[in-house]
């Protein structure tokens, strides 16, 4: 008799432990919106007043994954900034040309989403892209000399897992194997960068090396190894003077970044470039997307209302084909300050 009133209790536990797990499952956003930094238009861009630009490839590729776009203009008011980083989930820093202005943009998200998560634990995402990628190295050195000059511009190519890859969040356990195969094995990267971080001067540099988990290694045209990719690997505080104070290893900072365009190989079609477009291609740029997309869902963020929403949302502007052969974008926006 004790016997079957203990299995009837076990039935019962776990019967009401499995609607206990679905019911307090984890909220997730399902409006997440993403905010892109425009940058200054280059000079063979410049007229009617074109003032900055976004390529329409990060959109579509940020769009792919089930989350909207905001472009975060330049030359706007600090309240302007500050309002769209309390209403958006997520930013992503794109490639492109380094300009001042896109800095100073980059330098208030990036601080504004550490600050967040040390004073709330709240999570901000931010991915670099190319020129992203590097401005994060940026601004966690606080220096703009910190990279060198490299033959890394037009071509594709694998990543070289490095031993911090394993336990990582972008690289990690829940990277799919035929994701992981082809990044490793097929020339699936497409790289456009002048210049680079060394491995050597990565592991060298104390606030680098502790504040990043270099992920992968890659090769450039001359054979030389480049970082590749890196997150946050742990959180800090800082001073302010940015002097690192305390570490703790339990939770990171969501601040993810790439020296290659996952965004260009389902996206770009220049037939002047080396961009990949094999099926493992696009597989790697949709991992990448879901990723981010994944992140930035655990960040409920919004707007005041759908109104306010609408003023900022991507759809009030439409992008237009260019037909520079000097350009490898296909479709711009173009925006007039």
């Amino acid at each position: 008799m004790m016997t079957i009133r203990l299995l009837l209790i076990i039935l019962f536990i776990t019967q009401t432990n499995g609607k206990n797990q679905k019911t307090f499952s984890p909220i997730e956003n399902s409006r997440p919106i993403i905010g892109i930094l425009t940058q200054p238009a280059s000079s063979i861009w410049q007229t009617s007043n074109r003032t900055t630009y976004l390529a329409a490839s990060y959109v579509k590729y940020v769009e792919s994954t089930g989350a909207q776009v905001v472009p975060i203009r330049m030359y706007q008011p600090i309240d302007y900034y500050l309002h769209l980083f309390n209403s958006l989930n997520g930013v992503l820093f794109p490639g492109g040309d380094f300009s001042n202005e896109y800095f100073y943009v980059a330098k208030l998200f990036y601080t504004w989403s550490l600050k967040e998560f040390d004073e709330t634990s709240k999570l901000f995402p931010v991915w670099g892209t190319c020129l992203g990628f590097e401005v994060l190295l940026m601004l966690t050195r606080s220096s703009i000399d910190i990279l060198e000059p490299c033959k890394g511009y037009d071509f594709a190519t694998e990543l070289t897992f490095m031993p911090d890859a394993a336990d990582s969040q972008l690289l990690g356990s829940s990277l799919p194997l035929n994701i992981k195969n082809a990044l490793q094995n097929d020339s699936t990267t497409a790289n456009y960068h002048n210049f680079c971080m060394r491995p050597t001067n990565f592991s060298a540099d104390p606030m680098l090396s502790t504040f990043y988990k270099m992920l992968s290694i890659s090769p450039d045209l001359e054979g030389k190894t480049f970082v590749s990719t890196i997150e946050n690997q742990s959180t800090r505080e800082y001073s302010k003077h940015n002097n690192l104070k305390s570490m703790c290893l339990g939770r990171r900072y969501p601040i993810f970044g790439v020296q290659w365009h996952p965004e260009k190989n389902g996206f770009e079609w220049r037939v002047n470039t080396t961009i990949p477009h094999t099926s493992n291609a696009v597989k790697v740029m949709q991992y990448t997307a879901n990723f981010l997309t994944n992140q930035t869902r655990q960040n409920m963020n919004h707007f005041e209302s759908i109104e306010d929403e609408t003023k900022y949302l991507i759809y009030q502007y439409t992008s237009e084909f260019t037909d520079l052969v000097e350009s490898h974008f296909q479709q711009i926006y173009f925006f007039y300050e």
